[in-house]
């Protein structure tokens, strides 16, 4: 082979590059769409590595690069796993040649990188060290997590429980407690197709009126409402709240707030709410994007209901601007409202695209006054609520 090749890392770099690409094959197996790769997993696991309290007793930075490195033989050999008849001896015999051809590809380029790759894997196979028992368990840990995640995503209609078999593989005071917790977040899940909770998304521009509308109409039906905008606004004036800057700064940018904060934040609303014998949500403002919109139904509810509040701009611009002059909100004032009106404009088609698939979807034109707007909205919040009546009792 060409010096200059021996001499680069390059060969190396692009025989792992299939591990980017490379689904981990218990999931595939199990019929998980879109699995993991396996370099995804071991990412993970090296985060979780560094997420552990820092300790005299251990070297955390060798559990993170054992972590990056453990499966690496498995761009050679692929993801084998027990349903393919391979004994364990003969998967450590082949992934350990597979590991030494990669260290003989990266040696004259990286001599001590290669004999590091080499010795990290074998350490970690071997699982003596306590180096080397973190990190096994911190890969059973990750397989718990990632199945959890698994099965929100399929609405729990894939069933992954075999893998809480791993929970006796750690032992370990952190990661026990982790995934004592991930149990009870496990436990907790509820139903997403529930027949009892009726949940209207009320969506539109900002100041098209879904505030003004929805606490109307929840004093008239029992709904309860909740403003997502509002909720955000609560979170950032807490003095305890770590976001609070992170959620000044994205409103008054008009930055889509990231769906898992956001959904956090109306789940323990409407929790609140359930705890009242409250059942029937009006949720304005919610969801500004599609990621959003998938995360809630993962963690909440599956198939909801979707109200448009529509108004030409020229309209909804004055409305603004005559409220930012009471207001006192850091986004009522020109430059933000006219980012959040190009935000919206440019996330909303998508948005809509989405919830028309997922549940009826109805949209009202409110360029007219406040009374004739919601003579028509609460038309139509009565003709779901009668729909889901008679569906519950066929």
């Amino acid at each position: 082979m060409e010096s200059s090749m021996m001499d680069s890392v390059l060969p190396f770099l692009h025989i792992i590059e299939c591990l980017k690409n490379l689904p981990r094959s218990g999931w595939v197996l199990r019929g998980v769409q879109g699995p993991e790769s396996v370099s995804g997993h071991m990412w993970r696991m090296a985060i979780i590595c560094m997420l552990l309290p820092k300790s005299d007793s251990f070297d955390q930075n060798k559990c993170i690069r054992m972590a990056l490195i453990h499966d690496i033989g498995e761009a050679i050999i692929g993801d084998i796993t027990p349903h393919d008849g391979v004994s364990k001896e003969e998967k450590y015999r082949r992934e350990s040649l597979a590991v030494d051809y990669l260290t003989c590809v990266l040696k004259t380029s990286n001599p001590s990188a290669a004999a590091e790759i080499k010795d990290l894997f074998e350490e970690f196979e071997e699982n003596k060290t306590l180096e080397a028992k973190f990190v096994n368990e911190i890969d059973a840990f990750e397989c718990l997590v990632q199945a959890e995640e698994y099965e929100q995503r399929a609405h729990k209609d894939l069933q992954l429980g075999e893998f809480l078999s791993l929970e006796s593989y750690i032992s370990s005071k952190d990661l026990s407690r982790w995934t004592k917790l991930l149990a009870d977040e496990r436990n907790a899940i509820p139903s997403k197709k529930s027949g009892e909770t009726v949940i209207v998304f009320v969506i539109g521009s900002p100041g098209v009126g879904k505030g003004t509308q929805c606490s109307r109409l929840a004093a008239d039906l029992g709904f309860e409402h909740i403003s997502v905008g509002d909720l955000l606004r609560e979170e950032a004036k807490h003095p305890s709240s770590v976001y609070a800057e992170f959620i000044n700064k994205s409103i008054k940018e008009s930055v889509t707030i990231p769906a898992q904060l956001t959904c956090d934040l109306v789940k323990l609303k409407m929790n609140a709410a359930k705890e009242r014998g409250i059942q029937h949500f009006l949720i304005d403002g919610f969801p500004r994007s599609v990621d959003q919109a998938v995360k809630f139904e993962e963690k909440i509810h599956e198939s909801n209901f979707t109200i448009l509040l529509d108004c030409k701009e020229d309209v909804v611009v004055g409305r603004l601007l005559e409220r930012a002059k009471a207001s006192g909100r850091i986004d009522d004032n020109t430059d933000s409202i006219t980012k959040s009106l190009r935000a919206f404009q440019r996330d909303n088609p998508a948005v809509k695209v989405h919830l028309r698939g997922r549940g009826p979807f109805e949209t009202i034109q409110c360029d007219s006054s406040p009374d004739q707007v919601y003579t028509l909205f609460k038309q139509k919040v009565e003709a779901i609520l009668s729909d889901v009546k008679r569906l519950a009792g066929n």
